[in-house]
């Protein structure tokens, strides 16, 4: 609980904490302001109200999601690169192998509260602008619980990088690479492309309809296990030289 508190305390300092917040709000804004303007001709798709809801807004949300997280991630660790700080705890009372663990609880909150302010907004535009008996709050949830999921990896994958480079633009240049394969890969039906984690968060984004893609959700669960578990040995074992 110390170590978490002094993390909290060196993302505040950074500005970190309000990073995704933001994002969140700015998202939620984007939602409303894309419904209202467009709402005539998105309820005129082919396709069910709620899917119109979930799947014709998500994608800007989600590249929106995907920069904050990469820039959260790397400004989360570059404070502890400055002046070479966190080498210089090798010589405190202090487990370094707590660092990477503490701040993925931190992000993981964080994202979790950008991603409800942002499906709130759907709730509330659900409740509002869809034709009366369409709207579905457990199919919102779900939803709400498989977009975070898959978000997940990219950011264990971000926060296991920005750990390891000490470089800044290094770790922004493969989180932009990244955004740009997902892109790519994003859209094809190649099973093994899923096992890049921006692939995975883009999923919900490229999808016609709310559905939840099983392969997604459990490589969601995977990926982020593993990365998570990778960042946190590493920083067990191998000392910053």
């Amino acid at each position: 609980m110390r170590n978490l508190t002094i993390e909290l305390k060196k993302c505040k300092r950074t500005g970190i904490l309000e990073v995704l917040p933001i994002i969140g709000l700015l998202g939620a804004l984007y939602a409303f302001a894309n419904f209202t303007v467009r709402k005539d001709v998105l309820l005129n798709l082919p396709l069910p109200p709620m899917d119109v809801l979930l799947t014709q807004l998500y994608g800007m949300i989600m590249v929106l999601n995907m920069f904050g997280i990469i820039v959260a991630t790397t400004l989360t660790y570059n404070i502890e690169f400055q002046g070479s700080a966190i080498k210089k705890m090798y010589m405190l009372p202090f487990k370094t192998s707590s660092i990477f663990k503490n701040k993925f609880y931190i992000l993981f909150v964080l994202l979790a509260v950008c991603i409800v302010l942002q499906n709130g907004a759907l709730c509330i535009i659900g409740n509002i602008f869809l034709p009366s008996g369409t709207f579905d709050l457990l199919t919102l949830v779900k939803y709400t619980g498989y977009c975070f999921v898959s978000t997940l990896p990219v950011l264990a994958f971000m926060l296991l990088l920005s750990s390891r480079c000490e470089n800044i633009w290094f770790t922004l240049g493969i989180g932009v690479a990244g955004f740009f394969s997902g892109m790519a890969m994003s859209l094809s039906d190649i099973a093994i492309f899923l096992i890049n984690p921006f692939v995975l968060m883009m999923k919900p984004a490229v999808a016609s309809t709310a559905s939840i893609d099983m392969k997604v959700l459990i490589l969601g669960f995977v990926e982020t296990i593993i990365f998570f578990m990778v960042g946190w040995y590493l920083g067990k074992i191998k000392h910053y030289e």
